[in-house]
């Protein structure tokens, strides 16, 4: 296609800086090739001194291919390539460069490096550190690269730090009188004027007063600077509303100032700034480890060449000289480092013809340190010349106007930057045409025109809530006419997701019939999360191939998981440990083609723990596969201390045969592993088997830092990735065929465009969640920093590039509940929709949408219509239980005894919940060995039993403590563990409730099992941590001790432990209800005592605070549910066995990603099972 005016423009301008400002769809993909061709051939430039900068990998790769079928081999001799890139060259070069020794720079080290290096860092910490409480190093590690990249160093956030705790001062002296007048609670219809008037206004005064309006480093400003901004834009919001209201004054306000004991208001937000100076002082030790073993990270390729060309003018020049043309792709995705290693280079030139091209309304990477402000800070840094591409040859007039509402909400853009518009003109002035240009970018209809459009057009759409546009399997041209009139959007919002997957594939399958091909169509979601559930819905019409490109995590693979569960087992079958506990689940894979009796025989033992792994294999005599895994494994076992990985990995996957000897006999066994997933070795399960293995051995490999590699060097690899959350990712594609329906994130789709697009799940939650809060908040004035997400305009603009992506139809759904709960789906903010209530219909409206295209779907999908996506775990394989091993389970729940950990157990989902339950209650399968935690929680157990029974001192009871924990069966430096954190947390914990242990009436571990207790023929029993009894007055008060910590926020019925918890103590009420001893006292309270201090969310106590939760009547009223009733349901689930069947609704599900909702649910299920049954 040719270039248009502004393109050739673009393309010809050789005399110095320019910014093109290149909207979706106005052809700016081809414009830097054009460029590099234009000036090969209008000007006598070697290539080699072209750089042609972009935003990925593949994106370069991309532009060197288009280079190669427009100017040949030349294409070779540029360079092209990505920030990163460009950095390592320069590290390179400098090296060579350089007189003096410098560090290596050949490959950045490993995320997972990175987390253990921050973690034993963490460890040399203070004790009163609120960040050595910081569990998630990746947490840590996320903030340091932003800092990083925000171009302030460890010195200068220090700086922010100190001059922050100063003007918190200032802030609690000038502000706290003026707050004062803010009333606890405001209504009232003149309450926005009274508090305008009393509160608002003097406080901007004061505010104005003190802001200087000058940065404290960079672009960071001061606290008063940041609190008149947004306090300004929260007033000026309300006094430009109909109706002003002062919630969201008031929350911000109060979210920054609590009042005192005095009833004085303080800044209370001081937890944040203590966390900066700790960070400050985290980031300097982290970089100077790096330093001093001469390790960088990735952030590194960035900053290390910044500093060599900052500190070395000539250097500087001799990499400046190399390159007359710099051109840099999607440059609104840069970052302040990116952005200085550019200027660093161009700025050696008087007028460096350097170009940048982007968009700031698709500025979609801000959570990795993006700003949509570089392109405004690109045009005043280098005073370039602004070429503005108006023609789009994409999308309708009326997706471009509807994805102009979007922009236009954006409060930060180009087109908005005032300063900005009048810098581009002599006269200060932003003139009309100049707004026309800005205002066009999105707003010209140049539309591609194609034979298939009009057949298509004349073919589909339907003006209707009826979905069918075939009759009899043929084209119903008698279907609304909306699709040959020009509307090509459509909002459809469904009762849940299941019936708004059902019809979005539905609709793609119609337009397919009406001859639409599949690669034109779209399918776009913020999270992977969300397609998961629709290709089930895609798989119900033969016609619909899809094409599906995702980051997997190889570790989490079916058969990667299954190959490393039995390395594991074998490596601790060497170490001389007992790992029974895994076999219930390693004799569940599918390959070993083991029947479910054999393996629920072998594993269930009243003994448990008792007897090895091999015993059991050996032992079940009736099959004699198992002697045979046993030898497999004993040899395998032997040989791995020696044996070269990649041959044991060759034994266990199948791929090689082992010599075994059974009952004296030598055989031959070859794993079944490898034939079972693939019979040919060239099939594409096997390819991707292979190139999985290869990318476990490549990321082993530089793990280790070694070339011959062993078992144990896996071992160590896998607990690493584990501990510190790491993936090691693949790229996975999967095509049905070349013309195939795409299924893509919002974020993958950029740059690419299809006819038809599908936006799915289009609420709040999926397109403007906060994804969880965030535990390592800073200050206001580095909010920007902090945030993993996307700002407000950072989600915004992720919607805007979605919607951009479509060039003739746009087709909006959401589900209005979530999932199949009651709860409703907020509607997301950005298209200001409103359900409309009228006599005989409700209609879903928006200001963004075209009039009468917002549609509702009230209708169900039956049961029969909906399809699962659902992945069963292992243990569903030991379900329904045959004829011969039934009346064994019942045997063992005959008699069955219920207890407050049962129920917990039951109920608690993201452990497993039912199923879990089955194994290690009634089978009795090996369990693991006793955890850290497990045993630290023991040690704490034991230590207050004996302060209440012997009336320890504290110091006794911390020699008592340090004497039982040498006693432990640890590891020894898992001895030392346990020893640090009890010397740690145990004096403050003793401090707090050696009252509560001593008091008058003190019993410790209250056991009831010798009572035989039982309510409503329901027989219960259990022990109770500790009880305080007042015999005088008949009331007990309940402590239950955990060794975790909690928050402030932390309630009983917003965190999950805290719900399960809650009802184990309701269950000690009950337990002391029905005893005989008990029955005629009156528990007059219940409490859980947290061992664990809080270091996060306070400074008042520096170290730490415990927290002491009393579960109250009013909290048990909140339950939407009976605890008895509760207690009767799991009882009949567990004693009838129901709950073990494959048909029942309480065990099919994959429970590790459940929440407290799902629980909650749970719960009620159970209760109503109970009643129906």
């Amino acid at each position: 296609m040719p270039l248009n005016k502004k393109q050739q423009e673009a393309v010809e301008y050789l005399d110095g800086p320019l910014l093109v400002l290149a909207g979706p769809g106005t052809g700016k993909t081809q414009l830097l090739s054009k460029k590099v061709e234009y000036i090969l051939q209008h000007t006598d430039t070697d290539p080699s001194m072209i750089l042609c900068i972009t935003y990925t990998e593949a994106g370069a790769e991309n532009m060197k291919e288009r280079l190669r079928s427009m100017i040949g081999q030349a294409a070779d001799k540029i360079d092209i390539m990505t920030f990163h890139a460009f950095g390592q060259k320069i590290l390179g070069l400098y090296n060579q460069f350089s007189a003096e020794p410098t560090r290596s720079f050949n490959e950045p080290i490993e995320e997972v490096l990175q987390l253990k290096i921050l973690e034993e860092i963490q460890s040399t910490l203070p004790n009163s550190y609120l960040l050595r409480a910081e569990q998630k190093q990746k947490n840590l590690l996320n903030l340091i690269s932003k800092i990083k990249v925000s171009k302030i160093t460890p010195s200068e956030l220090k700086q922010i730090a100190d001059k922050n705790q100063s003007d918190i001062k200032i802030l609690d002296r000038e502000l706290s009188p003026i707050l004062q007048n803010l009333p606890d609670k405001a209504t009232g219809k003149n309450a926005y004027t009274k508090l305008t008037e009393s509160v608002y206004l003097p406080l901007l005064k004061k505010l104005g007063e003190l802001k200087t309006d000058q940065p404290i480093v960079g672009h960071i400003y001061s606290l008063f600077d940041i609190f008149y901004e947004q306090l300004y834009s929260l007033v000026e919001e309300q006094a430009n509303s109909e109706k002003p209201s002062v919630k969201n004054i008031n929350n911000f306000i109060k979210k920054y100032f609590s009042k005192d004991q005095f009833g004085n208001y303080r800044f209370s937000e001081l937890a944040s700034n203590k966390r900066l100076t700790e960070l400050a002082e985290l980031y300097e030790l982290y970089q100077n480890y790096l330093e001093a073993h001469g390790l960088f990270d990735f952030n590194d390729m960035i900053e290390m060449p910044i500093k060599y060309l900052e500190n070395d003018i000539d250097f500087r020049r001799k990499i400046a000289q190399n390159y007359l043309y710099i051109m840099v792709d999607e440059y609104q995705d840069t970052n302040p480092s990116q952005t200085r290693l550019l200027e660093l280079i161009a700025d050696e030139q008087e007028s460096p013809a350097v170009m940048a091209v982007g968009d700031d309304d698709q500025s979609i990477f801000e959570f990795q340190g993006a700003k949509a402000s570089s392109l405004i800070y690109f045009k005043n840094h280098f005073n370039a010349k602004v070429i503005v591409l108006t023609d789009n040859y994409r999308s309708t007039s009326e997706i471009l106007q509807f994805s102009r509402k979007i922009a236009d909400q954006l409060d930060e853009s180009f087109i908005k930057n005032e300063t900005m518009q009048r810098s581009l003109h002599t006269d200060h002035q932003t003139t009309e045409e100049l707004k026309k240009e800005l205002n066009a970018i999105r707003n010209f209809d140049i539309l591609k025109k194609d034979p298939e459009d009009f057949l298509f057009e004349q073919k589909i759409y339907s003006d209707s809530n009826d979905n069918s546009l075939l009759v009899n399997g043929e084209i119903n041209h008698k279907a609304n006419k909306s699709f040959t009139q020009k509307t090509y959007i459509e909002r459809h919002q469904f009762i849940n997701q299941d019936a708004e997957y059902d019809w979005v594939a539905n609709r793609i399958h119609q337009l397919i019939q009406a001859g639409a091909d599949p690669s034109d169509i779209g399918i776009l979601f913020p999270k992977h999360k969300y397609a998961t559930a629709l290709i089930p819905y895609l798989r119900k019409y033969p016609e619909i191939n899809i094409a599906y490109e995702r980051t997997e995590n190889i570790l989490e693979n079916q058969q990667i998981y299954e190959l490393l569960t039995l390395c594991r087992f074998i490596y601790l079958l060497s170490q001389g440990e007992n790992p029974s506990f895994m076999l219930p689940e390693m004799l569940s894979f599918d390959f070993w083609n083991i029947p479910s009796d054999d393996v629920i025989l072998a594993i269930q033992s009243i003994h448990r723990n008792r007897r090895p792994a091999l015993e059991i294999l050996y032992n079940y005599l009736d099959n004699p596969f198992f002697a045979e895994l046993a030898a497999f494994f004993a040899e395998l076992a032997r040989q791995s201390l020696s044996l070269p990985l990649e041959f044991l990995l060759d034994a266990i996957s199948g791929t090689s045969s082992v010599e075994i000897t059974v009952n004296q006999q030598v055989k031959t066994f070859t794993s079944p592993f490898f034939n079972f997933y693939s019979k040919d070795p060239y099939s594409k399960t096997a390819f991707d088997f292979y190139n999985r293995l290869r990318l476990l051995r490549s990321r082993l490999l530089s793990h280790a830092k070694k070339d011959k590699l062993r078992l144990t060097d896996l071992i160590q690899l896998v607990d690493d990735y584990t501990k510190t959350e790491t993936s090691i990712t693949e790229q996975t594609f999967y095509q049905d065929s070349e013309k195939s329906v795409n299924l893509m994130t919002a974020h993958k789709s950029k740059g690419l465009e299809f006819k038809h697009v599908f936006l799915i799940n289009l609420t709040a939650s999926a397109w403007d969640g906060s994804g969880g809060p965030n535990t390592l908040t800073l200050p206001l004035n580095l909010e920007i920093i902090s945030d993993a997400k996307n700002t407000p305009d950072g989600k915004k603009r992720l919607l805007f590039v979605a919607i951009t992506r479509a060039a003739k139809t746009l087709t909006l759904t959401s589900p209005k509940f979530a999932d199949d709960s009651e709860k409703e789906n907020k509607p997301l903010s950005f298209l200001d929709e409103k359900i409309i209530q009228e006599s005989d219909r409700t209609d879903l409206e928006s200001p963004l949408i075209p009039t009468k295209r917002a549609i509702l779907h009230n209708e169900y999908l039956s049961d029969e219509e909906k399809v699962s996506a659902i992945r069963r775990i292992w243990l569903n394989k030991l379900l329904d239980p045959s004829e011969k091993i039934e009346p064994l389970l019942r045997e063992r729940v005959k008699n069955f005894r219920l207890s407050a950990s049962h129920i917990s157990s039951f109920i608690q989902l993201s452990y497993g919940g039912p199923l879990n339950f089955y194994l290690n209650n009634i089978l009795k399968a090996p369990s693991e060995p006793t955890s850290l935690t497990i045993a630290y929680g023991n040690l704490i157990h034991k230590v207050f039993e004996e302060i209440t029974k012997n009336h320890l001192t504290k110091e006794s009871a911390l020699a008592y403590y340090l004497a039982e924990a040498q006693k432990q069966d640890l590891l020894e430096e898992d001895i030392k563990t346990i020893l640090a954190r009890g010397e740690d947390e145990l004096p403050l914990a003793i401090d707090q409730y050696l009252p509560i242990l001593q008091a008058p009436g003190a019993k410790a571990e209250v056991d009831f099992s010798t009572e035989h207790l039982s309510f409503d023929s329901i027989p219960i029993t259990g022990k109770i941590d500790h009880l305080n009894i007042d015999e005088e007055n008949k009331l007990i008060d309940i402590y239950d001790f955990k060794t975790s910590a909690i928050s402030k926020r932390d309630n009983w019925h917003n965190k999950e432990n805290l719900y399960v918890y809650h009802f184990q103590l309701l269950f000690y009420r009950l337990l002391l209800k029905e005893s005989k001893l008990y029955r005629n006292y009156t528990v007059r309270s219940m409490n859980l005592l947290f061992t664990k201090p809080n270091r996060r969310e306070t400074v008042e106590h520096p170290e730490g605070k415990l927290y002491q939760l009393t579960l109250t009547e009013s909290d048990i009223a909140k339950d939407d549910l009976i605890f008895e009733d509760l207690v009767k349901a799991i009882y009949h689930q567990i004693t009838s066995l129901d709950f073990i069947r494959s048909d029942s609704p309480l065990n099919i599900a994959d429970l590790h990603d459940s929440s407290l909702a799902d629980i909650k649910k749970f719960c009620q299920k159970l209760i109503e099972l109970n009643k129906n049954s």
